[in-house]
């Protein structure tokens, strides 16, 4: 596959359960495919690799599959391309309407930005994305799945930036036996090993994953003795808050005042005064979007501003930097990407998505982007053959590559391991900026504190 430049050569661990999903395939393809288990899509049958072509070296089995024991192959190394008709559908579910639009399109531009700088082509063959609107409604996100499915006949889906809308699709995408990557939603039962599906992965992190080792950080190494939280009403919001103050007590830290404004408040007048800052160290905020700019500009309005230390999860700033200013200003966060990450890969991300839509990249395109690129590379490393689609969905759960974020890879329920950058939002010239202060390496939903 042909792809700019976004950085080191990315590269697919492909663990033993896929290596011997595909042996099977090139052989009786009958064994592939267990309806039993309607966890793991399968792909279609790839074109039996040359014999003189080296194989990869297989991992012991005895070891749990993690990024450090998996066996990795250059994505030059994937099989040719089968030959089979059709371009490779992708549905995208992401809201064009409703109060997640600006969050949706973000999404969907990072999509569009990844497909077209590989020539909307994997293996050979063409890529169809096949957008819908989900509204960020449960029930209108299923109604366009099963138009995806039933009359798009997509091979996989991507995209899905709230938690509502990703909660019925992943049970959907399970039923239905459809490859599903969650680009963002992060309601995390999802990827709980109760719940997990075969078929279901997700690039972003989960609610808390953020928040375990910021609660930890914040007690620890910013050292906040109280704190209190502020976190919208609703599945996530509660996680997040809930998961801070886990990791937060755990370390000695006590947590006050917990406030819960409605989702997509703008008014947070009564909820700041009923904060203490005498004794209050430490604020967690998750609030999101024009809520965000609303709720830093009231803490200015209030005299708050500057007497708590404000911390949050990534997604506070997401798109938004530049709006609060310096009504940011001292806000550390805990997130899974930020423009400020170094590295060459990031700066053409970040030149590109300028370039295509004269906007700041930030979180949510940095997952659809990310997201874009997972079902790919799944799909390449399978030569482009999508005839089994189970196969497809245990592909992108073997994957371990380097992204324009830093590395990904998935624990054994599907959910994404990611690097998490400590950042402060400084004053930079004209405006503001975050300044990464720390990176905490490899964290996963299960995330524990050192020590």
């Amino acid at each position: 596959m042909r792809r700019r430049t976004y950085g080191s050569t990315q590269r697919l661990a492909i663990a033993v359960g896929v290596i011997s999903l595909l042996a099977a395939a090139c052989g009786d393809s009958d064994s592939d495919s267990d309806s039993s288990e309607p966890d793991e899509p399968a792909p279609a049958e790839p074109e039996t690799p040359d014999p003189t072509t080296p194989e990869p070296e297989t991992p012991d089995p005895t070891t749990p599959e993690t990024p450090d024991t998996v066996a990795e192959v250059e994505t030059t190394d994937a099989p040719e391309a089968p030959v089979q008709e059709g371009p490779i559908k992708i549905g995208v579910l992401n809201p064009t309407s409703g109060n997640f639009t600006v969050f949706g399109e973000q999404s969907n531009a990072g999509i569009e930005l990844y497909f077209e700088g590989i020539e909307n082509t994997v293996s050979g063959r063409e890529v169809e994305l096949v957008f819908a609107d989900t509204a960020g409604d449960p029930q209108q996100a299923l109604e366009q799945a099963r138009r995806l499915v039933d009359s798009e006949g997509v091979d996989a889906m991507i995209g899905l930036v709230n938690s509502a809308a990703a909660l019925a699709i992943a049970d959907f995408a399970d039923q239905n036996e459809v490859p599903l990557i969650i680009a963002v939603g992060s309601a995390a039962g999802i990827t709980l090993p109760e719940n997990a599906s075969d078929w279901v992965s997700r690039v972003s992190v989960a609610s808390g994953q953020e928040e375990a080792p910021l609660g930890w950080y914040a007690s620890t190494q910013l050292g906040c003795a109280s704190a209190a939280t502020m976190a919208w009403d609703f599945v996530s919001g509660n996680e997040r808050a809930a998961a801070f103050g886990e990791t937060f007590t755990a370390a000695g830290g006590e947590i006050g005042s917990e406030q819960r404004p409605p989702p997509n408040a703008t008014e947070y007048g009564p909820f700041i005064a009923a904060l203490d800052p005498g004794s209050t160290d430490c604020m967690y905020t998750f609030v999101v979007g024009p809520g965000s700019v609303a709720f830093f500009q009231q803490m200015e309005d209030f005299g708050v501003a500057g007497e708590i230390v404000p911390v949050g999860s990534g997604f506070v700033t997401a798109g938004i930097l530049d709006t609060l200013g310096t009504t940011a200003l001292g806000l550390v966060q805990s997130g899974q990407y930020t423009p400020s990450f170094d590295s060459a890969s990031n700066a053409a991300f970040i030149a590109d998505y300028s370039e295509k839509t004269g906007n700041e990249a930030g979180v949510y395109s940095s997952q659809g982007f990310l997201a874009a690129e997972a079902i790919a590379l799944a799909i390449e490393a399978l030569g482009g053959d999508t005839t089994d689609l189970s196969v497809v969905a245990s592909s992108v759960r073997s994957l371990s590559f380097e992204s324009h974020a830093g590395p990904i890879a998935f624990d054994e329920n599907g959910q994404a391991i990611r690097d998490l950058y400590i950042t402060r939002v400084v004053e930079s010239g004209d405006g503001v900026v975050q300044e990464v202060i720390d990176t905490i390496e490899d964290v996963g939903q299960t995330w524990t504190a050192p020590g």
